[in-house]
């Protein structure tokens, strides 16, 4: 018994320490893949490669083109400032939910249902 009770206060201890090594929740998207980093920003280039092609169609006056670009390049600069502290969960959620509005913006103007 005595022994037990010895053995009990070092395997408190431990537990703080073990607890650290585990890298936290990982964030899913809508398609249950995990989000990252560097797929995040590979994703702000594809809006804005359909931002450009919309401009290119004419689908999207310069004007309407430009402010979709300006928003892209403020994800991708919010993502940098997060990611220098390491991104939390809801820093991922957030920067997540900004690029599916900034998607879903050019889609609906570059179909003709605006807001």
């Amino acid at each position: 018994m005595r022994r037990y009770l010895i053995l009990a206060p070092l395997l408190l201890a431990a537990a703080p320490a073990s607890a650290q090594i585990w890298g936290g929740p990982t964030m899913h998207g809508p398609s249950g893949g995990t989000m990252a980093s560097d797929r995040g920003t590979a994703e702000t280039a594809k809006i804005r490669d359909d931002i450009r092609a919309g401009r290119d169609s004419g689908q999207l006056s310069r004007r309407e083109a430009k402010q979709l670009k300006r928003e892209a390049w403020q994800i991708d600069t919010l993502e940098e400032r997060y990611a220098a502290g390491g991104l939390s969960p809801a820093e991922e959620a957030e920067l997540f939910a900004r690029r599916e509005a900034l998607r879903s913006d050019v889609i609906a103007k570059r179909t003709g249902t605006r807001p």
